[in-house]
């Protein structure tokens, strides 16, 4: 892996930033880089992620990059990096993998992100790894929904857990580092 790029996409409060630098330095040795995207929203106090902002930053980011990325995204880090492919923003064919965790679909089409759509034709070989008792959505919650034909291209990886907080990385390098 010390040959590929990690980016890691937080969370949209700025209580993910503690998450995603404790996950930059988890992963320091087995990638050639890893950078977290930090948001904009964070120091100018909005609540929301701008999503337009944000996926030039990360396009910026990736563009600037020598070699292939891996994403690692937390909550409306995975709404980002959806959009991002979807939209064909970035060059998809340098994301070797993604590693989602804590997917909110039901926060994400609430606030108007088309996650349904941008998810309809992902290709990316993407593992989505959801605590069994998420408040935000549940293993079962995203279970029923590839049941209903969304997120069918992802692989869903239930562990337990009762929160959206997702700090155990040595489960999320099983699936990270192959």
């Amino acid at each position: 892996m010390n040959n590929l790029n990690l980016i890691i996409l937080p969370g949209n409060g700025d209580v993910n930033k503690e998450w995603a630098e404790k996950a930059q330095d988890f992963f320091a040795t087995d990638f050639k880089s890893v950078l977290i995207q930090y948001y904009d929203h964070w120091s100018n106090k909005s609540e929301l992620i701008d999503m337009d902002i944000e996926l030039k930053k990360f396009k910026d980011t990736i563009n600037a990059l020598d070699g292939n990325v891996a994403i690692l995204a937390k909550s409306v880090g995975t709404v980002l990096a959806m959009f991002a492919i979807h939209s064909k923003s970035i060059d998809v064919s340098r994301i070797t993998k993604c590693v989602f965790v804590g997917l909110p679909p039901e926060w994400a089409r609430t606030n108007g992100f088309d996650i349904d759509g941008w998810s309809s034709a992902f290709t990316v070989p993407t593992t989505l790894i959801q605590n069994d008792n998420d408040p935000v959505a549940t293993a079962e919650d995203i279970r029923k929904e590839q049941v209903g034909g969304k997120f069918r291209n992802m692989t869903l990886v239930e562990v337990k857990g009762d929160d959206h907080v997702y700090g155990d990385f040595d489960e999320i390098k099983k699936y990270l580092i192959e």
